[in-house]
């Protein structure tokens, strides 16, 4: 599942939230799709194999956690749950530039996997700021 497909999952299930607080049936009820879209999107990574199954299932894997986390943070609004979610974009971005870093040689992937280590790590960083200033 691409981010554009978990953004409009998430934004399908948040419609009501924007309007006022989502109930616990529309957030059982969001869950749902995230789940469809996710199964969805495994079975097209079962034609590939090698590498390009691994960053398909790695892209998979990560559009489910986001919007999982998204939804979470949705449901139960707070500094937690909205730090919660920015870490499931780092780690689903750094899965899958890891996993694209597999098809480069031995140092250009060794550099390209610290690239995307420093990348998630100041994601992190940014998500614990803006959820210490949001307490």
């Amino acid at each position: 599942m691409n981010r554009a497909a978990a953004m409009a999952v998430l934004a399908f299930a948040c419609d009501s939230a924007a309007a006022a607080v989502m109930t616990k049936e529309d957030y059982k009820a969001a869950k749902g799709p995230i789940a469809a879209a996710y199964q969805a999107e495994r079975q097209k990574c079962g034609a590939r194999y090698g590498n390009a199954a691994d960053l398909c299932i790695a892209r998979a894997h990560g559009a489910r956690d986001v919007a999982k986390a998204e939804l979470e943070a949705a449901y139960k609004p707070s500094p937690r749950t909205n730090y919660a979610a920015a870490t499931a974009r780092a780690r689903s971005d750094y899965a899958i530039a890891a996993q694209e870093c597999d098809n480069r040689a031995r140092f250009a992937r060794k550099r390209c996997v610290d690239d995307a280590k420093a990348a998630m790590q100041r994601a992190r960083a940014e998500a614990k700021l803006a959820a210490a200033r949001a307490s």
